[in-house]
């Protein structure tokens, strides 16, 4: 009962938070070396050369959104239509937020990502993420609720079974501000 009068706070919170659909077709990144790519597979000939170059583990769709001022002067509004630029280094793209991005998957080997935005009435951000081990990830969560023992031997277990070539990698949605 207490915590009845936050209930309306949090509505108002979460409406804030209220993230456009994204109902364009995927988009995929462009190889900035064409001759050494297959497909997305940006280090596909020199692997089949026999270079030691990362492995290739499949692509991964990243979300990507703006967020700024918005037309009725909300504060964190998500922005749609702002054309923006990917550059991974050895990828690029080009596209309008909100998107969802197709890159190569290279385990613990994947690029960070720079995403530059541009908003047609001259406002502009720009972040740069790099990819997390999602499965120590999933590991620590479990720890949650254990209490400060049941934290620490889950910590422990999960500094031992960590394994960058079998442990799954993936990049957290990109949010790029958009200031004035």
């Amino acid at each position: 009962m207490r915590y009845a009068k936050l209930l309306p706070l949090v509505g108002v919170f979460l409406a804030g938070c209220e993230m456009a659909d994204i109902d364009t077709p995927p988009i995929m990144v462009t190889p900035k070396v064409a001759s050494n790519a297959v497909g997305i597979d940006v280090y596909a000939r020199p692997r089949a050369q026999g270079n030691p170059v990362p492995r290739f583990r499949g692509q991964e769709t990243i979300p990507v959104r703006t967020r700024g001022k918005g037309p009725k002067g909300s504060a964190n509004a998500e922005l749609t239509g702002v054309p923006c630029t990917l550059d991974a280094g050895v990828y690029s793209a080009r596209f309008q937020t909100p998107a969802n991005l197709i890159v190569p998957d290279y385990g613990p080997n994947s690029p960070a990502i720079f995403v530059r935005c541009e908003h047609p009435d001259g406002r502009s951000g720009s972040t740069t993420v790099s990819p997390y081990n999602f499965t120590a990830a999933q590991r620590s969560n479990s720890a949650v609720g254990t209490g400060l023992l049941g934290a620490i031997v889950i910590g422990a277990v999960n500094a031992a079974a960590r394994d960058d070539e079998k442990d799954e990698f993936k990049y957290p949605t990109i949010t790029v501000n958009l200031k004035d």
